[in-house]
């Protein structure tokens, strides 16, 4: 099988035929020096004279025809989050800002107690440092102010 032909002067070989391939003229002028590449320099300008292909006709169904699915991110709510964590794992921080800095963590523990988890959590227990919202045998939930 022969190679097809794309550049200028190359015989262009599609279904048998023996056109040399040449180039349309462009329009405008090249603007890579402003925001490479551009449009003058990645316009496809070949074509065949002979059997009347082009290299920009190729191009454009080549995008049309690719199926692509749209890119689609699922985030996850907290409770989803929550429910990966395994056992000592001190999960997620949620931190909200306004006119104070409020961190929240959440997480499953073996058995600790509060001041474990503040001393694996390089926290103070302090009155406005860590609060232990939630906190049962296995799960925790506390704030902290980030002031």
């Amino acid at each position: 099988m022969k190679d097809l032909g794309y550049f200028k002067g190359e015989r262009c070989n599609r279904n048998g035929c023996n056109g040399i391939i040449d180039e349309h003229e462009k329009e405008g002028q090249c603007t890579c020096h402003i925001n490479p590449p551009c449009a003058y320099c990645t316009t496809q300008t070949a074509y065949c004279p002979e059997c009347g292909w082009s290299a920009e006709e190729e191009e454009n169904e080549c995008y049309q025809n690719r199926k692509q699915e749209p890119l689609v991110y699922k985030y996850k709510t907290e409770e989803e989050r929550f429910n990966e964590l395994k056992d000592g794992e001190f999960g997620y921080i949620d931190v909200a800002s306004g006119s104070s800095i409020v961190c929240r963590i959440k997480g499953k523990h073996p058995n600790m107690k509060p001041k474990e988890i503040y001393e694996k959590l390089h926290l103070r227990e302090n009155p406005e440092m860590p609060r232990m919202k939630k906190f049962t045998d296995t799960e925790f939930e506390l704030t902290y102010f980030c002031d």
